[in-house]
């Protein structure tokens, strides 16, 4: 028996996730850099979910929000998923890495590259998350992620055989 084709959500996180990965490689090489910088980036840091315990420095795609699309151009039906990144450290160490993960996170989300549809890196910013009972800085990144083509046809999320 053949393993079922992930949906197109699983796909849009899978995707995602290693561009998160793939920033915490850049800001790992960027720590050997600068030692006084926020320490501790390592790709097992990059989580494709929110992970059980929040050990920061570290980054995870969350659940998204689903949506009609109002551009035309793009897919009609998209999730736009929140990508976190919670740091530690004093507060100019922190400010500085907010600097380089919006730098390093916009350009790795920006190639995502999902087959047959549109990716685009709405906003990113500055943000309080919670990692669990407190709060630390990071940086948050809204990701719109097209899920199926304009079709006169009606179409579902979930492929048909996995919806049985």
């Amino acid at each position: 028996m053949t393993e079922p084709e992930p949906d197109r959500l699983t796909a849009a996180r899978t995707t995602l996730h290693a561009a998160l990965r793939s920033m915490f490689a850049a800001l790992a090489t960027a720590e050997a850099a600068h030692p006084d910088s926020v320490a501790g980036w390592h790709a097992d840091r990059a989580h494709l979910h929110v992970p059980r315990q929040v050990v920061t420095p570290c980054g995870w795609v969350d659940v998204p929000t689903l949506h009609q699309s109002p551009d035309a151009s793009s897919a009609r039906q998209a999730a736009t998923f929140p990508v976190f990144v919670a740091l530690d450290g004093d507060d100019r160490a922190q400010a500085e890495a907010q600097d380089q993960i919006l730098a390093y996170g916009w350009d790795a989300l920006a190639r995502v590259s999902v087959p047959g549809t549109r990716v685009t890196v709405q906003t990113a910013g500055p943000g309080e998350i919670d990692v669990g009972g407190t709060t630390a800085r990071g940086v948050v990144f809204s990701v719109q992620v097209g899920l199926m083509r304009s079709t006169w046809c009606s179409q579902t999320i979930v492929p048909a055989s996995a919806a049985d």
